[in-house]
């Protein structure tokens, strides 16, 4: 009978060594989902990644930024906002990028900047404005230690504005960064 104990000790305790080991995450991460980013979100959310079609390229912008990239459904970052015709940083919109740094340097995720702009200014000068204003954006998180090689930028101008109308309400709306957390797309 004790011969028989210790055989069931010893076989629940390796099960217990197969089960932990199994569990153990051997890969690189980049398929895991990060957890949802409660501590980064705001009141303001970045639209939805859907608008994207993974494998589409802008005729107007040439190669989709996304490039060998997926967005990540369903993780939004929070929406940069400008003042007029600046790509300033400002306060509230500096720790909002600060929490965006954070989550960035601790999960293994790419970045995708979006500048945009309000539609006044011509298309030349809002295409300059909205590079600007995701390169500043790029610059931020760089300087803040987020791995400059995982953030890719594009310029929408005034070509996709996030609100209609001819008022500072949707103009406000409109010079944004829009922050997308992407992932490498699996290999095929």
């Amino acid at each position: 009978m004790l011969k028989n104990a210790k055989n069931l000790l010893w076989a629940i305790c390796i099960a217990f060594v197969v089960v932990g080991c199994n569990s153990v995450d051997q890969g690189d991460g980049e398929d895991k989902n990060p957890p949802p980013m409660d501590e980064v979100n705001t009141s303001e959310v970045a639209a939805t990644p859907g608008e994207w079609d993974n494998n589409a390229t802008d005729k107007s912008l040439g190669e989709s930024p996304l490039g060998d990239l997926t967005v990540i459904p369903d993780l939004n970052f929070p929406t940069i906002y400008f003042p007029y015709d600046s790509n300033n940083i400002v306060a509230s919109e500096a720790k909002k990028l600060d929490k965006v740094a954070d989550y960035l340097n601790k999960y293994d995720l790419y970045l995708i900047v979006e500048g945009h702009c309000d539609q006044r200014g011509t298309e030349e000068y809002n295409r300059s404005l909205g590079e600007r204003r995701a390169n500043i954006i790029r610059d931020y998180l760089v300087k803040a230690n987020v791995n400059a090689a995982k953030i890719r930028t594009i310029s929408y101008g005034k070509d996709k504005p996030a609100v209609e109308g001819n008022n500072e309400e949707a103009w406000g709306k409109n010079r944004r960064g829009m922050l997308l957390p992407a992932r490498r797309k699996a290999q095929e």
